[in-house]
């Protein structure tokens, strides 16, 4: 398995299986085999973003956190300081306020709007001419779906205005719908339930999901200590993909019992469930 992804997981088992932020390490998503020109980026989102949230929200019950996240290079002239408040002046977002991280210098600014917190994080690369942006966009999805639609659209077209090459994702979790767990023996109790029963359920979600994509099995993970598996697949009707391995992966899904909550949990990344740290 490729160390990125066992690398999310590790910090996925660390983080309470769902960690959102921003990082000085990045996986840059894209549009893997196909030409960008040809590809409108932010009207791929808005159509990746639908059929995400529809899978996750027939799969799960209760709060649905998500994270959105535009993030990539601009190529600026403008000074830091300058370059950040052209940004958040555009996005509507706060004065951007400068911070040291990790020995980088980042410039911060954030605001909410109709349940939905963003903050924007933009980086000066080496040699004073790019920078990096990343702007997360966080909340409960099946509460504010249509925000988060409808931002995410606004924003994605607003830094490619500005020059930003954006590049998208999505991560939603939540707890698994208990239609799901019904019939599978589901006792947290059990000695074989990390390793038979969140496999059984991961088919039985797995099973609904390839009713709407055709779905095919990029890489696996199963972590008995953790109680997680996670799996990726090439995924048709998804157009934003990342190449990994021989595959262009699209959708990434994973189950994981938490000890804390006594709750299976169940979450969704397109392309990939990613993690910064």
């Amino acid at each position: 398995m490729p160390g990125r992804e066992r690398a999310g997981l590790d910090i996925l088992k660390r983080f309470g299986f769902f960690m959102i932020g921003f990082a000085l390490i990045i996986m840059i998503i894209g549009f893997a085999g196909r030409d960008e020109s040809k590809v409108n980026k932010v009207d791929a989102a808005d159509q990746q973003w639908k059929s995400v949230l529809a899978l996750a929200q027939n799969s799960s019950e209760g709060k649905l956190q998500a994270t959105v996240k535009w993030q990539g290079t601009w190529n600026s002239l403008l000074e830091p300081g300058e370059a950040a408040y052209a940004l958040t002046a555009r996005l509507g977002l706060s004065i951007p306020e400068e911070n040291e991280v990790q020995g980088h210098t980042v410039y911060n600014a954030q605001g909410s709007n109709s349940g939905v917190y963003s903050k924007l994080s933009v980086m000066p690369e080496e040699g004073g001419t790019s920078y990096y942006v990343i702007l997360l966009m966080e909340g409960d999805a099946r509460a504010n779906a249509d925000a988060f639609r409808e931002l995410q659209t606004i924003y994605g077209h607003s830094l490619q205005d500005e020059g930003v090459d954006v590049n998208w994702n999505v991560a939603l979790q939540g707890s698994v719908a208990s239609g799901f767990t019904k019939g599978l023996g589901m006792d947290a109790q059990s000695p074989e339930y990390s390793g038979n029963s969140i496999q059984k359920l991961l088919n039985k979600i797995e099973q609904q999901t390839g009713s709407t994509f055709k779905l095919h099995k990029a890489e696996e993970y199963i972590d008995e200590d953790s109680q997680t598996i996670s799996r990726s697949y090439e995924a048709g009707g998804l157009p934003i993909s990342v190449r990994s391995g021989d595959y262009n992966v699209s959708l990434q899904m994973a189950v994981h019992y938490n000890v804390d909550t006594g709750e299976q949990e169940i979450s969704f990344g397109s392309p990939l469930l990613t993690v910064e740290y």
